[in-house]
């Protein structure tokens, strides 16, 4: 069994010392730490108006920012593509970095799939972002603004962007705090989605917060050594861990866990993979979303054929447990995690040509 890496010509030198976040903007206050300031301002402003989604923002944001020298918003839009159904921004950062974020319409709203990091440290075989290496960890107001930038059309929220969520895990979480604050956004932590390849010690302290967000598990394996293949920076947290401490976290919160499995033919789709997946997760608070591959430049991943993907996901239901089958958004803009930053950072054409970004939340 061979797992394909990135070819040469994909390949980027090895990564810089990595560096901790950049100092956080306005929309990285808390509460607390706005009503702190607000009460020795000249010009005081409620907490919900740091939040304005205009591109133009109000002037007495502008005037009340300026006073606190805060910036009121951190990203500069460089890129936006459409297609169908998904729209994909790359957002530029202060200290030349770029950052994805994408907009993805359903029936019932609007899903923001944001990013937790510039770069990943884990190395995905099947993930463009994960070929660069980690940078730095964004910080509270470089991810809020993300969600404030796509529009006040978002219903829920996802960091299935760039990065690995739980190893930024006081800036995400201090992040979806100040998004759901009811004096600012007011957003639905029942609407925010945590994607995760699953780090063992802070899945433990995910267990105690106080916060009814959903849990998703990047699994892609049955077996330690196959995921150790697939995603070489998970090789030091063992499969059976990630699980049990996931499936704990689901039942200390009465919710489900997602296991999120990409089908790869010929690496992961065996009669023998079906069935230690239902060894891993039967009889837990557990759900399975199968998904085929997005391809990404430079890496060599078929996608699974239907009879197979339809085989597959009749042994889960024969087995009790819940599946849905993902359906691949954006692979006309190239929407797979990472693949315009990926560009960008290699002074690829997409960034060169970059036209000027049309206006936000229209």
């Amino acid at each position: 069994m061979s797992v394909p890496t990135a070819s040469p010509r994909a390949a980027l030198a090895p990564s810089e010392p990595y560096r901790s976040a950049a100092a956080d903007g306005a929309l990285g206050l808390d509460h607390a730490q706005f009503v702190a300031r607000n009460a020795i301002s000249n010009w005081p402003l409620a907490y919900r108006d740091l939040f304005a989604p205009h591109a133009d923002l109000p002037r007495p944001l502008r005037r009340w920012c300026a006073e606190q020298q805060l910036p009121a918003r951190v990203l500069v839009p460089r890129q936006r593509r459409r297609h169908m159904r998904t729209e994909k921004w790359l957002f530029g950062l202060a200290d030349g970095y770029a950052v994805e974020s994408v907009l993805i319409r359903r029936r019932d709203g609007y899903t923001a799939c944001i990013s937790s990091q510039v770069g990943c440290a884990f190395g995905c075989r099947f993930c463009a972002s994960g070929q660069a290496g980690l940078k730095r960890n964004l910080s509270r107001a470089e991810i809020v603004e993300q969600v404030v930038r796509l529009g006040p059309r978002v219903n829920r929220i996802v960091f299935m962007g760039i990065g690995e969520p739980l190893n930024n895990y006081a800036n995400v979480l201090g992040a979806i705090r100040i998004l759901r604050d009811r004096n600012g956004l007011d957003f639905s932590t029942s609407g925010i989605t945590i994607s995760t390849i699953g780090i063992p010690r802070q899945l433990t302290a995910l267990r105690e917060e106080h916060l009814a967000i959903n849990l998703t598990i990047s699994l892609h394996a049955t077996t330690d050594a196959l995921r150790g293949q697939l995603i070489p920076g998970a090789r030091r947290h063992p499969l059976a861990d990630v699980v049990g401490r996931a499936l704990d976290w689901g039942r200390r919160h009465n919710r489900l866990v997602t296991f999120v499995y990409l089908l790869l033919p010929g690496i992961n789709d065996t009669a023998d993979d079906l069935e230690r997946l239902v060894a891993l997760l039967r009889g837990g608070p557990a759900r399975v979303n199968l998904m085929r591959w997005n391809a990404v430049d430079g890496l060599a991943f078929g996608r699974v054929a239907d009879a197979r993907l339809a085989a597959f996901r009749r042994g889960l239901v024969a087995a009790g447990l819940p599946v849905v089958v993902r359906d691949t958004q954006g692979n006309g803009i190239d929407a797979a995690c990472g693949q315009l930053w990926l560009r960008d950072l290699q002074g690829g054409a997409l960034a060169r040509s970059s036209p000027s970004p049309a206006p936000l939340g229209d």
